[in-house]
């Protein structure tokens, strides 16, 4: 078996474990992965998920005799699934961290911290889903510690999934990586969650959804945490075994229980609004009531966009155009002709952000920002 294949990984896993096994590990409906057996494709969220089922497992040792030698290794960030050390011919998702990336993050992080009077020679630092060590091995030598489900990439790791870890201190410890996403960043938000429970920081390259100020970004689901800092990195930040650059968008934030003594707390700026120039719904004309969003605004919009695609993010003039036949209807409320003008020649893939598998991405509040940067906003 081929263990950097997923869909050969999910096919062993539900002929030796069954569909009920992986509903309940993948926290999905049958239904689910009915659809994915029958396209022969696992969406690239559930990969990590899937190489975790397999190693808390002996499965992966049942059709691979010389275990030891197979290049397989844990996934160890939001974006890696395989040591680029040891991997052969490349897949979509073999793109990890460039050195320079990862410091610049470590360097923040220090000047960050130093704004907070914290004395980093008390602090432990932990590195979860540590693979080859991009930020371990910045770390101080005698005060780090690597925590990594995969016991063959580095004998001073702890072998353990980072979900089930509980360090010997449960204070002054400051957790620092590149978790795995997950489905729109659900598996990172455990991550920061559960390093809640024994760390004072958290410092994660993440998914843009913890950017977002919509309803469901994940940010907004961080438990104990204030986030101190967030920076989008640039798309650059990730390459191939290769040395080839992949474009990626993600943002690097730290998450406090500290907050400064020395300084005058004011109230953050309330964020400007276009609510009087523009309504934008979520629409999506699904064959059941769950798959459907919007309907009776379907036809009824001025313009409407993707909110996801590989090709193709620009303006449309009907739904029915749109790809998939879901994403955002526009109504323009007040000066229609230029607000529609703007909306037009925006360049929407500038705009839009790019996820781990390549799509791009647009959110309610990017569209709304276009209308803001050009003039159009609320009176305060």
């Amino acid at each position: 078996m081929n263990q950097t294949n997923p869909f050969e990984i999910f096919t062993l896993l539900k002929n030796n474990l069954g569909i009920n096994f992986l509903t309940n590990e993948l926290k999905v409906h049958k239904g689910t992965i009915l659809r994915w057996e029958r396209l022969q494709n696992i969406p690239h969220q559930y990969n990590l998920d899937l190489q975790k089922i397999l190693h808390k497992t002996s499965l992966q040792h049942k059709n691979q005799p010389n275990h030891q030698n197979n290049k397989f290794t844990h996934t160890r960030s939001g974006i890696d699934t395989i040591n680029p050390q040891t991997s052969t011919p490349r897949t979509l998702d073999e793109f990890y961290t460039t050195p320079q990336t990862t410091l610049h993050c470590w360097n923040v992080l220090q000047e960050k911290l130093a704004t907070l009077n914290i004395n980093l020679q008390e602090y432990h630092y932990i590195e979860p889903s540590a693979g080859s060590g991009s930020f371990y091995n910045l770390l101080p030598s005698s005060r780090r510690t690597g925590v990594e489900i995969n016991p063959s990439l580095n004998p001073e790791y702890i072998v353990s999934d980072f979900l089930d870890y509980q360090p010997p201190h449960k204070e002054k410890n400051i957790v620092i990586g590149n978790p795995p996403f997950g489905l729109r960043g659900n598996m990172a938000l455990r991550f920061i969650n559960h390093a809640s429970q024994f760390t004072d920081i958290v410092a994660f390259i993440l998914p843009p959804f913890f950017a977002s100020d919509g309803k469901g970004t994940p940010a907004k689901r961080v438990q104990q945490y204030q986030l101190i800092h967030s920076e989008k990195l640039p798309p650059d930040s990730f390459q191939y075994p290769d040395g080839k650059t992949v474009k990626v968008s993600t943002v690097f934030q730290i998450w406090s229980k500290i907050t400064p003594t020395n300084k005058t707390h004011h109230a953050p700026a309330s964020p400007k609004t276009a609510h009087q120039f523009i309504k934008i719904y979520s629409l999506s004309a699904g064959k059941t009531p769950g798959t459907t969003r919007n309907k009776k605004m379907i036809d009824k919009c001025d313009i409407y966009l993707p909110n996801t695609c590989f090709r193709g993010m620009k303006t449309y003039d009907s739904f029915q155009e749109l790809p998939n036949k879901r994403g955002y209807g526009i109504k323009i409320l007040q000066n229609k002709t230029t607000i529609k003008k703007i909306l037009q020649t925006a360049n929407w893939e500038k705009i839009a952000f790019i996820s781990t598998n390549g799509a791009l991405n647009l959110r309610m509040s990017l569209i709304n920002e276009v209308i803001i940067q050009a003039g159009y906003h609320d009176s305060p």
